[in-house]
C-alpha cells in the first residue's frame, strides 16, 4: 500500500511539473488569438495595421525590411535606380507559382503596383507612385511622381496579387477568398469566429513548419488570456500590461516583450495654447510617474518616436525635466495662473488613464485639466477642427521610414494627423526638402533640425513608446516579441 501511495505521489508531482495540454502540436496545428475581426482580406484594401501584418503570411511583396531595417529582396531579386530617382526596375523571381497554381509575373506586379497607387487605403505608403509598366515577363519598372528617396521602406506595403485570378472575381469574392504566393494558404473564414491557414508546400522560399495556423477572434481581453493559459490556444500578442505581468509572475506560461511602435504624446493645441504656456506645462509632467499610472511602469519613457539607427534620432534636443516650481513661474510670467484647459480624445481605457494622470499633474501646478471622452470615430473626424486645448497625439511608427510619420504628424499644410495643429514654414521646408532627398545621411541632419525645432516650440509632450507584449505556450518554438508585431508565422515550429 505504501509502494502504491508513493508510486501515486510521483505521479501526481510529475503531471504537475510536466508543461500545459498544447492545443495543436500533435497535430502540428497552432491557435492564434486576434483581438477583432477582419474586415476584408484583399491586401491592397486593408484599413488597419493587424489586417496588413496578417496577410504578409498569405502575400510577398518585392521587397522586405529585415530586423536590421535593411531592405531585402522577396519577389524582386535585385533592382536599379535612376540617377535621379525617378525610375526602379525591378528583376523579379522566376518558378514562383501563387496558391492556385498560377505563375507569378510582371503583369501581377502591374496591377498590384496600379491598385497600390489608387487605393485609398494604401495611398500613405504609395503617395509617391506615379506608373508601373512591365518590361518583359520578369522585368518591369515603376516611375515616380518626384524622388522619394524613402519609397522601397514602403514598398513592402504592397502585396503581390494574381492578376488572372483578380480578374475573374468579384470585389467581394476576392476580399473573402484571398490567394497569393506566401508560405501559408488561405482554407477558410468563418464569420464572427476564425480563419484557418495551411502551409503552402510548393513555398519559393523556407517552408513553413507548422502546417495548420487556425486565428480565432476574441474581443475580450481577459477571455483572450484565458484561453492561453487554459491551453485553448498558443500565441496572443495583444496582452495588456497586467496580463503580461501576471503570466511572467506566475510562470507558467512563455512570455516575451520589446519595445513597441507605438509612441505617445500630449499634444498642445497651438491654435488654443501659446509657446510660452506651451513651455511651461512641459514642466509639470512627471513621465516616469505617468507611465506607472498609464502603462505599469512597463513603458519605455523618451524624447523622441525614434530610436538609435533610424533617420533623425538625437540627443542634442532641448529637454524639460520634471520641476512643478519652475512650471509654475513660467506659467504666472505667462499670465496663465489658473488656467483651465480641455483635454479631448477618443475614448479607450490607456486614453482614459492617460489624461487622468495629465490632470492629476497638472493640478500641482494650479492647472485644471477637463477630460473630454468622444466616441472614436468622432475624434478621428474632429480632431483638426474641435477647439480642445490637449488631446492624444501619437503614431505607429515605420521601422526604416522617419518621413511617412512625421510628414502625417508634423506637416502645417499636409499633415493628415497633424494633432497639435503645427503651422511651421521652417518644419514644413525641412519636411518637404526631407522627402526628395536621396541621401540618408543628408535626410538625417534635416530631420534632427526638425527634431530640434518641435522640442523648442513645445508643441507635444513626448511621452512613451508602449512595449509590445507576447504570451504563448512554451512548448512553441522560434518565439520572439516584435516591435511592429508583424509575425512571420513560418518561423514557429514546435
Amino acid at each position: 500500500m505504501k509502494k502504491l501511495i508513493s508510486l501515486a505521489l510521483a505521479l501526481i508531482m510529475l503531471v504537475s511539473a510536466m508543461p500545459m495540454a498544447l492545443a495543436g502540436a500533435d497535430d502540428n496545428s497552432m491557435t492564434v488569438i486576434l483581438g477583432a475581426e477582419f474586415s476584408t482580406l484583399d491586401p491592397l484594401a486593408l484599413p488597419s495595421s493587424p489586417e496588413i501584418n496578417f496577410c504578409t503570411n498569405i502575400f510577398d511583396s518585392l521587397v522586405k525590411v529585415d530586423k536590421d531595417l535593411n531592405i531585402i529582396p522577396c519577389l524582386a531579386t535585385d533592382w536599379t535606380v535612376s540617377d535621379d530617382g525617378l525610375t526602379y526596375t525591378f528583376n523579379l523571381r522566376q518558378g514562383v507559382k501563387f496558391h492556385n497554381g498560377n505563375d507569378f509575373t510582371a503583369e501581377d506586379v502591374k496591377l498590384s503596383i496600379d491598385r497600390f497607387r489608387d487605393e485609398t487605403w494604401m495611398q500613405f505608403a504609395s503617395f509617391a507612385v506615379d506608373s508601373c509598366e512591365v518590361v518583359d515577363d520578369y522585368t518591369v519598372t515603376v516611375k515616380l511622381k518626384y524622388a522619394y528617396g524613402a519609397f522601397l521602406s514602403m514598398l513592402w506595403y504592397c502585396a503581390i496579387i494574381d492578376s488572372d485570378y483578380y480578374a475573374a472575381c468579384t470585389p467581394d469574392a476576392f476580399a473573402r477568398n484571398p490567394v497569393g504566393t506566401g508560405a501559408y494558404k488561405f482554407v477558410k473564414w468563418d464569420a464572427a469566429q476564425q480563419v484557418v491557414l495551411e502551409a503552402n508546400e510548393s513555398y519559393w522560399d523556407t517552408p513553413a513548419q507548422i502546417k495548420t495556423l487556425i486565428f480565432k477572434f476574441v474581443t475580450d481581453s481577459n477571455q483572450a488570456y484565458i484561453a492561453v493559459e487554459n491551453g485553448e490556444a498558443d500565441f496572443y500578442f495583444n496582452v495588456s500590461a497586467t496580463d503580461f505581468l501576471r503570466a511572467q509572475q506566475d510562470g507558467v506560461l512563455g512570455t516575451a516583450t520589446c519595445r513597441g511602435n507605438y509612441f505617445y504624446f500630449a499634444s498642445f493645441n497651438a491654435d488654443v495654447i501659446s509657446k510660452e504656456v506651451r513651455q511651461a506645462l512641459m514642466y509639470a509632467v512627471d513621465r516616469d510617474v505617468l507611465n506607472v499610472f498609464v502603462n505599469e511602469g512597463t513603458g519605455i519613457v523618451g524624447d523622441l518616436p525614434l530610436v538609435e539607427g533610424q533617420e533623425g534620432y538625437t540627443t542634442d534636443i532641448k529637454t524639460y525635466e520634471y520641476n512643478p516650481e519652475k512650471a509654475k513661474e513660467l506659467l504666472a510670467a505667462a499670465g496663465a495662473e489658473g488656467l483651465t484647459l480641455n483635454y479631448y480624445y477618443a475614448e479607450n481605457s490607456l486614453n482614459k488613464k492617460l489624461g487622468e494622470a495629465l490632470q492629476a499633474l497638472f493640478s500641482q501646478v494650479g492647472v485644471t485639466l477637463e477630460l473630454n471622452p468622444v466616441e472614436s470615430g468622432t475624434w478621428w473626424a474632429t480632431f483638426d477642427t474641435e477647439p480642445y486645448g490637449m488631446s492624444r497625439g501619437g503614431y505607429p511608427m515605420e521601422k526604416a521610414n522617419t518621413d511617412s510619420c512625421y510628414y502625417d504628424m508634423f506637416h502645417g499644410e499636409n499633415g493628415t494627423f497633424n494633432v497639435a495643429h503645427i503651422k511651421n514654414d521652417e518644419i514644413d521646408a525641412l519636411l518637404d526638402q526631407a522627402r526628395v532627398e536621396l541621401d540618408s545621411s543628408a535626410r538625417n541632419d534635416l530631420y534632427i533640425k526638425v527634431n530640434q525645432i518641435l522640442a523648442e516650440e513645445a508643441y507635444n509632450i513626448p511621452l512613451f513608446f508602449t512595449a509590445s507584449f507576447v504570451v504563448y505556450n512554451p512548448a512553441l518554438k522560434g518565439v520572439e516579441a516584435i516591435t511592429d508585431s508583424n509575425y512571420q508565422y513560418k518561423e514557429f515550429h514546435w
